[in-house]
C-alpha cells in the first residue's frame, strides 16, 4: 500500500545592507507552526475566512521554532528597532510549480539601530509592529538563522527578507 502526504515548507533568506554593500546573508529552512498548518486546512477543506494580506517580522532573540508556536504566544521576541511604522508587506508573486515567494519583492527594514541583532524571521497576518494581541491573527511559516545571527546593525542598515513556501507529496 502506497502512503502520501502534503509537506508545506519554508526556506528563508535574510540579506544584511550598509551602504549600499551586501555585509551578510543568511538562509534557512524551518518549520510551519500547527497554527498556519491549521489555517490552510481551515481554508482550503472546511470553509474558513482567507486570510489576503501577510507580512513579515524579525525577531532579536535565539528562539528556536517549535510546532505549538502561534500569534498569541510566538516564542520569539519581535525585533521593533526600524523606521517603518507597520511590518512591511509579504508581496507574492502567485504560485507557480508547488511554489509561492516574495523574492521579486523583497521585505524591507530601515534599521533604526535599536535592535543591533536579528536571529530570525516570521511571516504573520498582522502588520501591527510587536503586537501578540491581534484577534484571529496567524503565525505563519518562520525560520531562525542556524549559521548564525546578523549582528552588528546600526541605523540606517537595511535588512531584506524573503520567503518561499513550497508544497510536496511525499511518498
Amino acid at each position: 500500500m502506497r502512503h502520501q502526504k502534503i509537506m508545506i515548507g519554508s526556506k528563508w533568506h535574510l540579506e544584511h545592507w550598509r551602504d549600499g554593500v551586501l555585509i551578510a546573508e543568511r538562509v534557512n529552512e524551518n518549520l510551519c507552526p500547527d497554527e498556519f498548518i491549521n489555517h490552510v486546512l481551515d481554508v482550503v477543506l472546511s470553509g474558513g475566512t482567507q486570510i489576503t494580506s501577510w507580512y513579515l517580522a524579525l525577531f532579536s532573540d535565539n528562539h528556536t521554532p517549535a510546532a505549538s508556536d502561534d500569534y498569541a504566544a510566538p516564542g520569539f521576541t519581535e525585533a521593533d528597532g526600524y523606521d517603518e511604522t507597520t511590518r512591511p508587506a509579504w508581496s507574492e508573486a502567485g504560485v507557480s510549480a508547488k511554489s509561492i515567494t516574495n523574492s521579486a519583492s523583497k521585505a524591507t527594514f530601515t534599521m533604526d539601530g535599536t535592535d543591533t541583532t536579528i536571529y530570525g524571521a516570521a511571516l504573520v497576518s498582522d502588520n501591527t509592529k510587536d503586537d501578540q494581541a491581534a484577534s484571529g491573527a496567524v503565525l505563519g511559516p518562520f525560520a531562525i538563522f542556524e549559521e548564525g545571527a546578523v549582528t552588528d546593525i546600526v541605523a540606517g542598515d537595511i535588512i531584506k527578507v524573503y520567503c518561499t513556501i513550497t508544497g510536496s507529496d511525499v511518498a
